[in-house]
């Protein structure tokens, strides 16, 4: 390497050092004169990055005591403190247990509370089996006449089995063809319509 080049060289990295020198200049006046604002800023996301731990944790531990307390209640239904447990941490998966135990139990009352649940699933179940367990078709009708009715087809297996033993054959068959042909239900729903008619001759 020739003297010229050595030098063009050494220029060459001077002014890179010169580049670097002035851009910690620059960053050191800026930092100084936002300094305040900067360390708010860390203080900020370490804070939030802390408190969204905190908050993860928290809801972890939500869950734990929600699944304990029902698990606790699957062993023993009468365990009311599990139960206010459940209630506290998950209201939902409560409502949902209540509705199952009042469904097993004939339980009407509790049904009537739980169909204005704020869980559709859970106003749902309830308004459903409020029907199969009251054995009125009106009920059941007006059910599988809302919006989204999750359990329609049954609704519709209910009340035509209810029409035929008031012995409305005409009617009850007009419920069973409504069942969807895709439903698990259109079997045995044929063959109570099959059966109706064969018990009924004559009955329109």
């Amino acid at each position: 390497m020739s003297i010229k080049e050595q030098m063009e060289y050494a220029k060459e990295e001077l002014t890179q050092d010169e580049k670097l020198l002035a851009g910690l200049i620059k960053a050191e006046r800026f930092y100084k004169r936002n300094k305040t604002m900067i360390l708010a800023l860390v203080a900020i996301l370490v804070f939030g990055g802390v408190g969204y731990g905190v908050m993860g944790y928290m809801k972890e531990q939500k869950l734990l005591t929600a699944n304990e307390a029902f698990l606790a209640l699957k062993a023993d239904p009468t365990d009311k403190k599990a139960l206010e447990t459940l209630k506290k941490e998950n209201p939902a998966l409560a409502e949902l247990v209540l509705a199952d135990r009042a469904i097993r139990e004939g339980d009407t009352k509790t049904l009537e509370r739980l169909e204005s649940s704020k869980d559709p699933v859970v106003a749902d179940l309830a308004s459903y089996h409020l029907g199969v367990l009251e054995k009125r078709a009106d009920v059941l009708k007006n059910y599988r006449m809302k919006s989204g009715a999750l359990l329609k087809d049954f609704a519709l297996f209910d009340e035509a089995y209810l029409l035929m033993k008031e012995g409305k054959v005409k009617e009850a068959r007009e419920r069973l063809a409504m069942i969807t042909e895709n439903s698990p239900l259109k079997p045995v729903a044929k063959m109570l319509g099959h059966y109706g008619i064969a018990a009924d001759k004559g009955t329109k």
